[in-house]
């Protein structure tokens, strides 16, 4: 007798998705309801000072012989932090060397500073995203656990008196009522799909459940009319 139950190894792998799929749910969250508003607070706190210094981008990103910048020194006097989505969009607008001098570009810099300054660090389109994103995550880690869920109390037995185990259906199968047997990704996979004359499909997936070799060498002993011709030693599952 052979029997295949859910694979530890498969296990594991889903449960690592799930695992990582709930934590981006709740960083997402975290970002949406704490640390967004949080930056966005500080911005809003440091705004009257950002937009009565008239500096340009190489100014306000130079750094000082304790490695500070303008930027860290202004947002230290309101007792926040500068966010590091702030500097990377302060550092887009840095003008090439070439333009270091053109007051027509200075003007146009200048121009581009204030109205990232009079903004929010994250619209509400930026939040709107992580709800969004928190949602999608949270789906995935739930479908992840519901297939481990789903697969756990499988099991697939296969002896002389023929197919059963819930895997297999709620009757025992015969093997003269299968009529075609798919080996095409056995080898490869450990997948073998059988078709019995009902119409019934049923997958064996060895890498979802262990012990499936000895389920399809069951299979292969019954109905060697059915066999793949690869033999044993290229299956690697």
């Amino acid at each position: 007798m052979a029997e295949a139950k859910l694979n530890r190894e498969y296990v594991n792998s889903r449960l690592g998705v799930g695992a990582f799929m709930v934590a981006c749910c709740v960083w997402s969250l975290y970002d949406g309801l704490v640390g967004w508003p949080q930056k966005n607070a500080a911005m809003e706190k440091a705004r009257p000072l950002l937009l009565g210094t008239n500096l340009t981008v190489t100014a306000w990103i130079a750094q000082d012989d304790n490695g500070d910048d303008a930027l860290v020194r202004l947002f230290r006097q309101t007792g926040g932090n500068v966010p590091g989505k702030l500097i990377g969009k302060i550092k887009e607008l840095e003008l090439p060397s070439t333009l270091a001098n053109d007051t027509i570009s200075l003007e146009r810099q200048s121009a581009q500073l204030r109205k990232l300054f009079e903004a929010p660090v994250y619209s509400d389109g930026d939040v709107q995203t992580q709800w969004w994103q928190a949602g999608i995550t949270m789906l995935l880690g739930l479908l992840a656990f519901a297939a481990i869920g789903r697969k756990a109390n499988m099991r697939f037995i296969a002896d002389d008196h023929g197919m059963s185990g819930n895997g297999f259906g709620p009757q025992t199968l015969a093997y003269e009522d299968i009529t075609a047997i798919n080996w095409a990704k056995w080898a490869e996979k450990g997948i073998i799909v059988l078709t019995f004359n009902s119409g019934k499909a049923v997958k064996l997936d060895g890498w979802h459940f262990s012990g499936m070799k000895g389920i399809a060498d069951e299979i292969r002993k019954h109905r060697p009319d059915l066999a793949p011709d690869a033999p044993d030693e290229e299956v690697k599952r």
